[in-house]
């Protein structure tokens, strides 16, 4: 027995002796390269107060959305509910108590998600919405705008990569979660990169950024038939600074635009009426 104890105060001897030191990988203190830099935590990580403000304007954009479409004449009762959690969700915000927000935004979330397919249902079974259509325009003009900003914004990639970022995928989520709100619009995705690189392999590498952000919207719900993907390489850079380290980045980007489809064009398939708008569009001012 006294032998049998030695030996694994041995075993146990050796195995402590062999860890690496402090600095060296002891304790995988080094093992994601942290701290961050300021530029890595600005590229990947949102703050979570960026997040639960971020969210919590996009859960009242929805619920705007549901109030224009005559949700309060259908379901009363389930508006004021929302509308009250909505209240004490913005009164954390405002006490800046950012777990609780985040934590009563979550149930929240799938509130509104409920909420929303139960009045399609009920609305396309009793007719009972009462659609003041100004209202409406205006609420589906702001999710549109909401739409273009969540795509457009932090969406620069890595050099010579086409994945994006987790903090740009969060955004996806969110354009994912608008877009399915919102009827009669395609998307158009053109990739770009910087000038760095051959001319084929830039073309290459842009379409890959623009089938990436097209992947992801798909997995969030997204109908791939209203996305087209572009791309444009290096030929049509972000500004026309000098080039920088700064500029390179704006440049590693994916434009997103949004294009209606009007009633009249309801029998045409999104993708060709993406095609055959892209060229006006591309030439014309930009919307952002």
């Amino acid at each position: 027995m006294k032998h049998i104890i030695c030996l694994v105060l041995i075993i146990l001897m050796g195995g402590c002796a062999s860890w690496p030191d402090e600095g060296q990988g002891g304790w995988a203190e080094r093992y994601q390269n942290y701290p961050l830099t300021d530029e890595q935590e600005d590229r990947i990580f949102q703050s979570e107060e960026t997040l639960v403000i971020s969210e919590f304007e996009h859960q009242v954009l929805k619920l705007d959305l549901l109030k224009a479409q005559g949700i309060q004449q259908c379901m009363p009762g389930q508006l004021l509910r929302a509308q009250i959690y909505e209240n004490r969700i913005r009164r954390l915000v405002s006490a800046q108590m950012w777990q609780d927000a985040e934590h009563d935004l979550l149930i929240h979330h799938h509130a509104l998600t409920q909420l929303s397919n139960h009045f399609e249902t009920v609305s396309k079974m009793t007719s009972c919405a009462g659609v003041k259509v100004e209202a409406q325009e205006k609420a589906t003009r702001s999710i549109r705008d909401q739409i273009k900003n969540l795509l457009n914004s932090d969406n620069q990639f890595a050099v010579d990569d086409f994945q994006i970022t987790p903090k740009y995928m969060a955004q996806l989520a969110q354009a994912s979660d608008l877009i399915k709100q919102v009827k009669n619009i395609s998307l158009l995705l053109i990739g770009h990169t910087d000038e760095s690189g051959t001319r084929n392999d830039n073309f290459e590498l842009a379409l890959k950024r623009a089938e990436t952000v097209k992947h992801w919207l798909g997995i969030y719900g997204v109908n791939p038939e209203y996305i087209t993907t572009l791309t444009q390489g290096n030929l049509k850079p972000y500004s026309s600074d000098a080039d920088s380290f700064a500029k390179r980045h704006s440049d590693r980007r994916v434009e997103a635009i949004v294009i209606d489809i009007t009633a009249d064009d309801e029998s045409t398939n999104p993708k060709a009426k993406s095609l055959s708008n892209w060229t006006k569009i591309l030439n014309g001012p930009k919307e952002y």
